[in-house]
């Protein structure tokens, strides 16, 4: 009897989409601090879901950071795979394309265990950023429409 394989958003199509996309926003810096920006604003959006889990959101916020420090050159320490799959992962998340739409009740579902998926796959690659970014926290700037993420 064939075992059947779990479902994972990363083997979908439409996230291998994002894959390409990430792929080549890594040259454009500005368009990766505009995605990063949208990525902030989408996750204000979590404010209004009780069941939300804290500790999702400051994953997800943390993805956004590595991400805006890698387009401001500010920070390296993270492997090209990482730093794609966090890109791609950020594109889904502010893409009106969605495997659940976010219309429906369940529809931040897939999104948010995307992005969990990365942070906890690279688990290790973002506890170094975390300590990059708590030696340096003087050094980095917000967002200059005073978005505070932690």
């Amino acid at each position: 009897m064939k075992e059947e394989k779990p479902f994972n958003i990363a083997d979908t199509w439409l996230y291998q989409i994002f894959i390409k996309s990430a792929n080549r926003l890594l040259h454009k810096p500005l368009a990766l601090l505009e995605m990063a920006k949208k990525a902030v604003a989408r996750l204000q959006e979590y404010d209004s879901i009780k069941e939300m889990a804290l500790d999702a959101k400051a994953q997800i916020a943390t993805i956004i950071r590595l991400v805006k420090s890698y387009a401001l050159g500010d920070y390296r320490g993270v492997s090209n795979r990482n730093i794609i799959f966090s890109v791609a992962a950020l594109i889904y998340l502010v893409s009106p394309l969605d495997l659940i739409p976010d219309f429906l009740a369940v529809g931040w579902a897939d999104d948010v265990s995307l992005l969990m998926w990365v942070y906890s796959n690279f688990k290790s690659e973002m506890e170094a950023f975390l300590v990059w970014e708590d030696r340096n926290k003087e050094k980095i700037e917000i967002w200059e429409d005073r978005i505070k993420l932690k």
